[in-house]
């Protein structure tokens, strides 16, 4: 989580010198936080990422934009061990991940100083965990590293937010999003049950606009 927040401050910095006047593109980096309204697909924890929106103004109507968004999250990890039958074992980190990219329409209120919009998209969505013995790599320079129970699936969004500018040029921005990803696989001991799945995002981030 440190680490995400340091990015989203560096991004926030470097950010400071582009104006939100006379705009092509808007990229809006951003960190995100799901809130699952119940465990599935290994997913158990609080989601914390990244993200990064992608708009276009196509024309003389700045109200209405494609938009491209690209999500990672990262559910947690679960730490065990495996013994070797002499009283050592080896650390296991088992690590929860999503991948998103979905596409739709961003409706906002393109001027002033408080600014709304509106995103309705659809897209795939990606959840897979990832098993490291983080211990082989302190001796033998490389992680043990597999990826299992990886499963692409359709999803539909729809985000609300709100855009604030504070005379910095790049605009503040806080978003919530609910997300419903349909016929989600879940393990349970020897089953796999299939229901949709809902998320409730929060976004709190910025967005740069360029020429």
């Amino acid at each position: 989580m440190k680490k995400i927040f340091l990015i989203g401050l560096f991004i926030f910095a470097v950010s400071f010198n582009t104006r939100a006047d006379d705009w092509r593109w808007q990229v809006g980096p951003n960190l995100s936080f799901a809130f699952p309204s119940r465990d599935y697909a290994n997913v158990e924890t609080v989601g914390e990422g990244l993200g990064a929106k992608i708009l276009y103004n196509w024309g003389p109507n700045e109200w209405i934009s494609p938009r491209l968004d690209f999500v990672y999250l990262s559910y947690g990890e679960d730490r065990s061990s495996v013994g070797s039958g002499n009283g050592y074992g080896l650390l296991v980190e088992t690590r929860n991940e999503s991948f998103q990219l979905s596409l739709g329409f961003h409706v906002a209120r393109p001027k002033g100083t408080l600014r709304y919009y509106l995103a309705p998209l659809g897209g795939v969505f990606n959840y897979r965990a990832v098993t490291t013995l983080p211990e082989l790599y302190y001796y033998y320079g490389y992680p043990a590293m597999d990826t299992h129970d990886s499963q692409w699936k359709f999803g539909a969004r729809v985000q609300g937010g709100f855009l604030f500018d504070i005379g910095l040029g790049p605009l503040i921005d806080v978003g919530f999003t609910y997300q419903r990803i349909f016929d989600v696989e879940t393990r349970i001991d020897d089953k796999v049950f299939r229901n949709d799945a809902e998320d409730l995002m929060i976004t709190l981030g910025v967005m740069i606009f360029a020429k």
